[in-house]
């Protein structure tokens, strides 16, 4: 459903009666007639129809009115109607009246806006504020209210901070729409953003990317439940379901547990922790190796796959999907084969609760056709059928206990708490020793930065994974993604980034520290002196990498390879040639490898039917391993 049906008029002029009859959102039946879910005098605003993410909890969809305040009291009692008449109005006009210079927001953003506004308000009660318009002159002191969390009493992030002093900010700008609004700047001469402290020049993401040892040991477990236990777990399931063929209550358990027993399983509750863990494997294995937010993750149906071959000859495999960020519309991401492999398993998983949501459709479908239209109940099993019927074919379909126990797509939320087990149940630790606290949010920067690795020659983990990521990635979009589908722009700016970044940390370690180089030492000699002297070193830094191009051999750093100079990229397999060459960094983090070449060189000098030629090359190799490793242990 769109929101173009919904009415548009300004807010300033309805009468009272029209607008409490106001419809906020709107849904088709089946019978092809529109449906009010909420009218603008309702108490709550849902709006599902128009936010699709199946990954939001359905509370996240809506507005409820019913928010608490001082002394146990709700916006929604009489004594605040003056103060909700306001919220309301202010809330709605940044849809049906967006501020100038801003496009209309989506619903789910609608909802983030009156989020923000919740401090604000239980702040306005406390200080026994009913209007905007008697904020004037006293916003100032909701700077350092907004700051607190009411949760944890503790300073919020800089972001939500500035998002909450905004909302001030924007109920002036609507001022000429609103009956009640404030009608002068709430800080003049200043900003929401600077009054946070919140800078954008120069400003790193604050998401953090998992740790690569951590990501190894993550990847490993869920690599293996993927490619080893899925067909013994899904296996053991279709057997207990045959066994268990309708039984219910204690009949059931008595069948289920001896005979998850006889399956390998400590019990039935055993069983269903490692069916759990599997559909957790294969969440992780998806993000991690696409990149996709959580929502796009949670969006995938069943045969999402699909596959293509470009000109030379390198088979792609695309994973089909949504992106929600900027509009809902079709995608599709280029992905390695273990994503395949993790879709497929959850293809299999998901049959049975394909099954169920197929009854519940049917019955949501009967049950709709005996109740009395525009009734509330025929609302509600209208929002069940609809949702549903959306669900039918999603890839991550569970049951939602508090939702009495109906078949839907499992919620982000969810998904959170789940990956937050995985890791203390396999102890997955971070850096500081403790279990990781992994969240959705943090694969797409993780994959980025490993995509970023594989480009630039340094995929020392996960390498047989990344299959084609040691091409320019951007390459292989070009060959297949955009005839059809648009590019994840994000997705690749960030890889741009995580390249960017990785660079800089290579020169930044070389240039900052006396670390002993077996090449490059002349070349970075003067930069190195410069550095120590300069007033922005960190500038400084980015400038050198942002002029050069850094390409990984494994052995080394080069940076002539970009550049069409230096040996043209013959390095790769023959790592002597750069240790002489002025376009090579050889540094401690390739010291692993040039021991290995030198007990190669070793074992290949021990054979006895080596030629001439061939001993020589191996004597010149080894001669020059044997430098590089003495440089590069020298203190």
């Amino acid at each position: 459903m769109t929101v173009s049906n919904i009415s548009l008029r300004p807010i300033r002029e309805l009468q009272f009666h029209e607008k409490a009859q106001l419809p906020v959102s709107l849904v088709r039946g089946d019978d092809g007639q529109e449906i009010i879910v909420s009218r603008y005098a309702d108490d709550i605003w849902d709006f599902w129809p128009y936010i699709p993410q199946g990954n939001r909890k359905l509370s996240s969809k809506s507005i409820d009115w019913h928010v608490n305040l001082e002394h146990g009291t709700k916006l929604t009692d009489p004594e605040h109607a003056a103060l909700l008449a306001g919220a309301k109005d202010f809330i709605w006009s940044l849809f049906n009246e967006p501020i100038e210079g801003r496009q209309r927001p989506f619903m789910g953003t609608i909802v983030g806006h009156f989020i923000s506004l919740i401090p604000l308000l239980r702040w306005m009660v406390t200080r026994n504020i009913r209007h905007f318009r008697d904020l004037r002159g006293k916003a100032i002191e909701y700077v350092s209210v907004a700051r607190i969390s009411e949760k944890t009493g503790k300073p919020v992030a800089t972001g939500w901070h500035a998002r909450r002093l905004m909302t001030l900010e924007d109920i002036y700008l609507q001022r000429e729409k609103l009956a009640d609004a404030l009608d002068e700047h709430p800080w003049p001469d200043e900003s929401a953003s600077a009054l946070a402290g919140e800078t954008f020049k120069g400003r790193s993401t604050k998401t953090p990317r998992i740790p690569e040892q951590t990501v190894r040991h993550l990847a490993r477990i869920a690599v293996d439940y993927v490619d080893q236990q899925a067909t013994r777990l899904l296996d053991a399931r279709d057997t207990i379901a045959h066994e268990v063929n309708g039984a219910s209550g204690y009949l059931a358990t008595n069948i289920r547990i001896p005979l998850a027993r006889d399956l390998g399983f400590d019990g039935s509750r055993d069983f269903s922790n490692e069916l759990a863990l599997l559909r957790d494997a294969c969440y992780i294995v998806i993000a991690m190796f696409s990149g996709i937010r959580d929502s796009e993750t949670l969006s995938l149906n069943h045969s999402c796959i699909s596959h293509s071959t470009t000109d030379d000859g390198i088979d792609l495999t695309w994973l089909h999907g949504t992106i929600y960020k900027t509009g809902q519309r079709a995608h599709k991401w280029l992905v390695p084969p273990v994503v395949e492999a993790a879709v497929r398993v959850m293809e299999r998983y998901r049959l049975p609760f394909a099954s169920e949501i197929e009854r519940q459709i049917a019955e949501f479908e009967r049950r709709v056709a005996m109740t009395i239209p525009h009734s509330h109940a025929h609302k509600m099993l209208v929002k069940c059928l609809q949702i549903a019927r959306r669900d039918r074919n999603s890839l991550f379909l569970g049951t939602t206990p508090h939702r009495g126990h109906t078949t839907n797509v499992v919620s982000g939320a969810l998904i959170n708490r789940r990956l937050k087990h995985f890791c203390e149940h396999f102890g997955i630790l971070g850096e500081n020793g403790k279990p990781w606290l992994l969240c959705t949010h943090q694969f797409r920067r993780t994959y980025a930065y490993f995509v970023a690795s594989a480009e630039l020659g340094d995929l020392h983990y996960l390498r047989e994974h990344f299959g084609h990521w040691s091409i320019d990635m951007t390459l292989l979009y070009a060959d297949g993604a955009t005839d059809e589908f648009n590019t994840d722009s994000d997705l690749l700016l960030e890889i741009l980034r995580s390249k960017a970044e990785k660079q800089e940390d290579v020169f930044r370690n070389y240039l900052l520290t006396d670390l002993p180089l077996a090449n490059g030492d002349i070349m970075l000699s003067d930069l190195r002196r410069t550095i120590k002297t300069a007033r922005n070193k960190d500038e400084l830094i980015k400038q050198v990498s942002d002029g050069v191009t850094l390409n990984g051999t494994g052995h080394s750093w080069c940076i002539g390879n970009a550049k069409g100079t230096g040996c043209g990229g013959l390095c790769v397999f023959e790592a002597d040639m750069c240790v002489d060459c002025s376009y090579g960094m050889i540094g401690p983090e390739h010291l692993s490898v040039w021991k290995e070449i030198s007990r190669q060189q070793q074992e290949a000098l021990a054979m006895p039917d080596m030629g001439i030629s061939g001993k020589a090359r191996s004597e010149r190799i080894l001669a020059k391993a044997n430098n590089v490793i003495a440089k590069l242990e020298a203190t």
